[in-house]
C-alpha cells in the first residue's frame, strides 16, 4: 500500500463487523422462515449456536487486538 491509501483506510473495528453479522442473520433466519425453507423449530436450535460462535468470534477479535504482535 502506498501512503495515500493507508491514510483513506479506516482501522477495522470487530464490534460493528459482529453487529452486522448478527443483523444478516437475523434477516436471513426472517426470509428462511417467511419463504418455508427452515421452520421455527429448526431456528430455535440454530441461533444459540450461531450466538455462541459469535460470542467466541469475538472474544478471540478482542484478545487478538489487545496482544499486537512484537517488532
Amino acid at each position: 500500500m502506498n501512503e495515500r491509501t493507508q491514510e483513506n483506510t479506516h482501522p477495522f473495528n470487530a464490534w460493528s463487523f459482529l453487529a452486522g453479522t448478527v443483523f444478516v442473520l437475523v434477516a436471513a433466519g426472517w426470509a428462511s422462515v417467511e419463504s418455508g425453507l427452515f421452520g421455527t423449530g429448526t431456528l430455535l436450535v440454530a441461533a444459540p449456536i450461531t450466538l455462541i460462535a459469535l460470542g467466541i468470534g469475538g472474544l478471540a477479535l478482542t484478545f487478538v487486538r489487545r496482544n499486537p504482535p512484537a517488532d
